[in-house]
């Protein structure tokens, strides 16, 4: 096969997403530190699923469009930093093949090429011995060594040949992997999406996907959700219909079905991108909604839900209480939060908006822009809460600002819950907004967190070796203390911060118990932890959090 077409790109993209789920538990282990929350096959998984399911709504096998749905599936599933990172690469190879009926060998390469330029830029501080050094390693190889191949099945096997080697390399390229033991996660699930191809190439082209894509699931949360909303019209009713004028239709045409859409209920998106417009409506009338849009054009997809007779089916106790999300506030405030009882906290403290998530668990951009778009505040503050999710926090900040330019919206950098409750414990809605920024960084970066959980392999951790299913606390920097007993470890890591503070530095001790502790439990280890030290308060909460025994805080 010396030419890739549309038709076998869907095809060998499957296999690719295949390849990546049948190895996400294996990637997802290879975590530098030694914890169970290993999330970074999880979160490239989501990424490919999500444009599995574009593919399956596209209507052409033509080259360009099939490889622009990858790229859109791509960045509204992506999660985590890896998420984020892979769907800029297929960014990137969407750019590259742009009006190219097909690909020989020499134009793969050079859309490898533009892969890791776009992909080099969309990451602030690039670090090697990652998912960044496979693409690049591939482009400059595919450049230099493989563009006299001209049979994409020889093609496709050296270039696994090459992603797999780069694989190996990593931890010699990046300290913290050799120390650890492992590969890099991000750049082997790579490689496997490189094999996927390479399989589909040599003929095996049938897949099974093993789960069940993560943007087509409804959360517990959003469930919840859809019951506080007051339904004052009977059918959520979401149309896509392709217009008679390929350019897109006039301002005037798009203008006039979005007022009728006004006349007819609410809850009203509509998008229009080149000759397609989607539209999303709750009315109750919805046969004459799509008898307004066939006048200007095509029916390609319709979807319509009695949105009264799903809501008499969700539990009756969920309909006591209705939420609205920012109104009448100058900031609101939308948080990650990886436990029920971590929720309610910060909701006490005036987050309008919780995402449930965390390690193992990164929201979706998808996820972040609909929270962000679904408050009503002018300004608003995302805590994400975890490091692995302020790149995907940024992206879906951009989108919604990009499409509703009158909504400023915030990232605070929280890598920790500790740090986010420390933020909100500030946070005041009558301040101005810079002063308001201020006092949350202040707080957020006085704060020092421990979080306390188990090693789930032997490693080695800055020199100190760890044993499978000792205890681990861990702070900013990492490993703090390690070993056989909980108790110990805790007071061992408190005990090494206040050693290397002034007096007064630290007034109080605030400690969430997660969901693999029980309150007598938590409430001996406070009453013990008091008596060892004495010149501090300890409060105590259930923050009902999984993989982590406690989430500490000093202040």
């Amino acid at each position: 096969m010396k030419r890739l077409n549309g038709k076998f790109f869907i095809v060998a993209f499957k296999k690719a997403a295949e390849r990546l789920l049948v190895n996400k538990d294996e990637i997802n282990a290879l975590n530098v530190f030694p914890v169970p929350d290993g999330d970074t096959g999880s979160n490239m998984s989501a990424a490919v699923l999500e444009a599995v399911e574009y593919l399956k709504q596209l209507n052409s096998t033509d080259l360009d469009q099939v490889v622009d749905a990858v790229k859109k599936g791509m960045l509204m599933g992506a999660r985590g930093n890896s998420g984020v990172i892979l769907s800029q690469i297929f960014r990137g190879f969407a750019e590259g093949t742009k009006e190219r009926k097909y690909l020989t060998t020499k134009a793969f390469s050079e859309c490898l090429l533009k892969s890791k330029e776009v992909a080099y830029k969309s990451v602030m501080k690039p670090v090697e011995g990652t998912m960044l050094t496979v693409i690049r390693v591939l482009a400059e190889k595919a450049l230099s060594e493989l563009m006299e191949i001209e049979e994409f099945e020889d093609y496709f096997t050296r270039l696994t040949e090459i992603a797999f080697k780069t694989v190996d390399e990593t931890p010699e390229m990046l300290d913290k992997l050799k120390e650890a033991g492992v590969v890099d996660a991000g750049a082997k699930g790579l490689a496997y999406i490189i094999e996927g191809f390479k399989l589909a190439a040599l003929g095996q082209i049938e897949t099974e996907l093993l789960e069940t894509p993560a943007a087509t699931a409804v959360s517990a949360e959003q469930i919840v959700e859809f019951v506080r909303e007051e339904i004052k019209y009977s059918y959520c009713t979401e149309l896509i219909i392709k217009l008679r004028d390929k350019n897109g239709g006039t301002d005037e045409v798009i203008d006039s079905l979005k007022k009728y859409l006004e006349s007819m209920g609410d809850s009203i998106v509509a998008v229009n991108q080149d000759d397609l417009i989607k539209i999303h409506v709750h009315t109750d009338h919805p046969g004459d909604v799509i008898e307004e849009f066939l006048k200007h054009g095509e029916l390609q997809k319709v979807k319509i839900d009695n949105m009264k007779i799903q809501h008499d089916h969700i539990v009756d106790a969920k309909n006591e209480e209705k939420e609205t999300y920012g109104i009448g506030k100058k900031h609101g405030i939308v948080a990650v939060s990886p436990g029920d009882g971590l929720s309610e906290i910060m909701k006490s403290l005036g987050v309008d908006y919780i995402i449930k998530g965390g390690q193992t668990m990164n929201p979706s951009l998808k996820d972040l822009f609909q929270a962000i778009e679904r408050l009503n505040s002018e300004n608003v503050i995302v805590l994400p809460n975890n490091p692995n999710i302020l790149l995907t926090a940024r992206e879906a900040a951009a989108a919604v600002m990009e499409k509703n330019p009158s909504k400023r919206v915030i990232i605070l950098e929280t890598k920790t819950v500790q740090e986010g409750i420390a933020a909100l414990s500030v946070y005041d809605d009558e301040l101005e907004t810079e002063q308001l920024l201020t006092e949350m960084n202040e707080a957020m970066e006085h704060v020092v967190p421990i979080s306390v959980t188990y090693a789930i392999r032997d490693s080695s951790i800055k020199g100190k070796k760890v044993r499978k299913g000792e205890y681990l606390s861990i702070g900013k920097e990492g490993l703090i203390s390690s070993g056989r007993r909980l108790e110990k470890v805790i007071r061992d890591a408190i005990s090494s911060i206040l050693k290397t503070s002034k007096e007064d530095d630290y007034e109080i001790i605030t400690v969430f118990y997660g969901s693999d502790v029980k309150e007598e439990q938590a409430e001996k280890l406070i009453e013990s932890l008091s008596n060892d030290f004495d010149n501090v308060e300890f409060e105590v909460h259930n923050g009902a959090q999984p993989y982590y025994y406690y989430l500490i805080s000093l202040e």
